[in-house]
């Protein structure tokens, strides 16, 4: 087996990479101090051209801060409004269960059984005695006349304009309602 050294394959591959690599990182050193002594000449310029665009883009973020900024100083408000709404939740849930509780051990909760309904012929029945009844006249004409006795021309304010068959029906709204005359007493 040949012994390999180790030391002069290292030293050659240094070698190697140092004669490579130095002229790139040069290159690449330089190149970097050309780019940073531009954008040094560059920069102020460049940041007065964008001095309105960083104003409007620092507005925007304060307008986006703002909502959390009233939420951190509100926080105390919102802490006891949602131990209030705990509270109130928890509370009505027990008062609720306490009650339905009671209804079930006092019986509360039986309901009545409903009465049958009416059925189509009891209906129809009950509506055609109804008919009858409103078609019968109230009055027979012979006995009773609204009139005077007399021949002779009647008063004006004999009749009312409610004593007429008309659509509306009686109530104390279609009623005539009549003015008193004052008095000298």
């Amino acid at each position: 087996m040949a012994h390999v050294n180790v030391y002069g394959v290292w030293a050659w591959a240094r070698t190697v990479v140092w004669c490579i690599g130095y002229p790139i990182g040069l290159v690449v050193y330089f190149a970097a101090v050309v780019v940073l002594f531009v954008a040094r000449l560059l920069y102020r310029p460049v940041a007065f051209l964008l001095l309105p665009l960083l104003y409007v883009a620092h507005f925007l973020l304060a307008a986006a801060v703002t909502p959390f900024q009233l939420l951190a100083k509100l926080e105390t408000l919102y802490i006891f409004l949602g131990v209030a709404a705990i509270t109130g939740i928890a509370g009505g849930l027990i008062i609720g269960s306490i009650s339905g509780s009671l209804n079930k051990l006092l019986r509360l909760d039986a309901t009545a059984p409903k009465p049958p309904g009416r059925t189509a012929k009891q209906y129809r029945k009950a509506k055609q005695k109804q008919k009858v009844k409103s078609e019968a006249p109230l009055m027979t004409s012979g006995v009773l006349s609204p009139g005077p006795q007399s021949p002779g021309p009647l008063s004006t304010g004999y009749f009312s304009l409610s004593d007429g068959k008309g659509s509306r029906g009686r109530g104390l709204l279609n009623q005539t309602i009549m003015e008193e005359m004052d008095s000298d007493y």
